[in-house]
């Protein structure tokens, strides 16, 4: 199986990041914790067990995510290691998780054709543990574990992406090379989706809970959206081409109707679609 490596990318972490990685950090050989923070966020590893096995870079520039993921992913590999888990820095495994990750994974026979393993992370499976999976793209990068071979042969991480679609762009990537993206159905990972609050529906009057996203972001996951949609205009079709339209309309829907700068998510949301036809990608700048 080879040695499993991770990466976990930070901006501006939060005091309950040495607990997210703690929950994890028995899974890996070695762990990358890589600080993307504007300037550098004093971070402070000294309640983690095993600090031997981490490896701090703290460069005061962010890259975004996909950059950093191929930087994970080289050195990972120049190290000898088969595999590369990937954390956000919101994001922790239950002691139960992690364990049934391991085991199913060392159980399961065909890696060697499996580009990468994800987990639940929307709703707490109900029901008996075992260890099915469902082939799908719905992998997030967080709680996911990617076959570093087969990265290489794909050729990693698109990184004109910056943040926002890039797991979703690798795992269609991946299926149309011929290799299986899979989720784990019973492994949940506690996630972080973006800012729940409770809001007062507009149609039922109950209250309801909306993910609400900074208008940057919003501007990255449109952009993006369509610049995937482009690439892969041929392949993408009935449900999943169906379910990505209506998973960015209701981010879009929830941020117009409940957030509290229209005027600044309309200005990005103009950019995303300007830079998407023009074809500027990457981080933006000077905004």
């Amino acid at each position: 199986m080879g040695k499993i490596f991770g990466v976990v990318i930070l901006f501006d972490p939060q005091e309950d990041v040495n607990r997210n990685i703690s929950s994890y950090l028995p899974f890996v050989d070695k762990l990358l914790v890589i600080d993307n923070s504007e300037p550098s966020a004093k971070i402070d590893l000294g309640e983690i067990e095993d600090k031997d096995k981490v490896v701090l870079i703290a460069e005061g520039i962010n890259k975004g995510i996909a950059i950093r993921l191929n930087e994970a992913a080289a050195y990972a590999l120049s190290e000898g290691a088969s595999w590369l888990l990937t954390m956000d820095q919101d994001s922790f495994f239950d002691e139960s998780n992690l364990m049934l990750y391991q085991e199913y994974f060392q159980q399961y026979e065909h890696k060697n054709n499996v580009a990468m393993f994800g987990v639940e992370f929307e709703r707490r499976p109900s029901g008996q543990n075992n260890n099915e999976t469902v082939e799908t793209y719905d992998i997030i990068t967080s709680g996911s574990l990617v076959n570093l071979d087969i990265y290489r042969d794909l050729g990693g991480f698109d990184e004109a992406l910056f943040i926002d679609e890039v797991d979703v762009e690798y795992c269609i990537r991946a299926d149309l090379s011929g290799y299986k993206t899979l989720k784990f159905k019973s492994i949940y990972l506690h996630h972080s989706l973006g800012a729940v609050l409770q809001y007062r529906s507009l149609k039922s009057l109950k209250k309801t809970s909306r993910v609400l996203h900074a208008p940057l972001r919003i501007y990255y996951m449109v952009r993006n959206h369509f610049y995937v949609n482009k690439k892969y205009k041929s392949k993408l079709s009935g449900p999943f081409l169906k379910q990505r339209r209506n998973d960015i309309a209701n981010r879009i829907k929830n941020n117009f109707l409940y957030g509290n700068n229209k005027i600044k998510l309309i200005k990005y949301l103009t950019l995303a679609l300007l830079h998407y036809k023009t074809g500027k990608m990457g981080k933006l700048k000077n905004y």
